[in-house]
């Protein structure tokens, strides 16, 4: 198993969430949180990554999780360009202000590299408005806005993907999730392909699920676990698993332009 540069690779901390907006992709909550075995696992295949993206379920439910993937890093100095989340903002937290301080310090960039943004749409809306929790989302948000680290509020595209509770939704207003695909190659000196001695680079993006599955970042919880469950990293490593259902590049450059351009067509098919 070789160590591996990773794009942007994602851990699904929690499939629990205390909203229950009619868009959610991930669908009827349950209540796992990513096991330190996991979080371990997955850095100790890694080298280096361009961004570590935090997903939920709610991240704000599993700040001792992120407390973990953050101080191993730090511990065995795996090299992190950018760390970032996104939070329903019901939930302030102090504590994940001062983690995004300690890995932005670590990170060491000029620039802010630790960021958060906050979900903001009507169907988020309606949910917080539901739950009476208005007046303290109003206040979380004028303080989250103070904070270093906020970068904004994230919306909807025009249409959403037809997951979890969004198929409920008005079948015009969905489209079906198209999987990423996922590229690896093999970097030696020059920049040539080298199996046998060259970093293993993966991208554009592998998302690690609670319970150690590689799957679909923006899939309900079920269709995570059932059917775009590529394989687990508890008992296979992330480079097999990317082997097993990826496209092999034997062209470092071709690597970087494909892994570009399926990030660009996922981010923008469905709008």
């Amino acid at each position: 198993m070789k160590k591996c540069y990773i794009e942007n690779l994602a851990f699904n901390v929690t499939d629990n969430c205390n909203l229950n907006c009619a868009h959610c992709l991930r669908g009827k909550k349950i209540n796992n949180y990513i096991s330190d075995e996991v979080i371990e696992k997955a850095l100790d295949q890694v080298a280096c990554i361009g961004n570590i993206a935090i997903n939920g379920g709610e991240p704000t439910l599993a700040i001792s999780k992120i407390e973990k993937i953050i101080s191993y890093i730090i511990d065995n100095s795996i090299q992190v360009d950018e760390f970032t989340m996104t939070i329903n903002g019901t939930i302030y937290s102090e504590e994940l202000l001062k983690l995004l301080d300690e890995i932005d310090n670590y990170i060491g960039s000029d620039n802010l590299q630790a960021l958060f943004a906050i979900s903001l749409d009507d169907y988020h809306i309606d949910e917080i408005n539901r739950l009476n929790l208005t007046e303290q989302f109003i206040e979380n948000i004028k303080k989250y806005k103070e904070n270093k680290h906020f970068y904004g509020f994230r919306g909807i595209n025009k249409k959403l993907f037809r997951e979890g509770n969004a198929k409920n939704l008005d079948s015009k207003k969905t489209v079906p999730l198209r999987p990423m695909k996922t590229y690896i190659t093999y970097v030696g000196k020059k920049s040539k392909y080298d199996r046998e001695n060259g970093l293993c680079n993966i991208g554009p993006l592998v998302t690690i699920g609670t319970t150690g599955i590689i799957t679909e970042c923006d899939a309900s919880i079920t269709n995570q676990s059932l059917l775009y469950n590529y394989g687990n990293i508890l008992y296979n490593s992330i480079e097999d698993i990317v082997l097993q259902n990826g496209e092999l590049i034997t062209n470092p450059k071709k690597f970087e332009k494909l892994a570009n351009k399926e990030m660009k067509r996922y981010r923008t098919y469905n709008k």
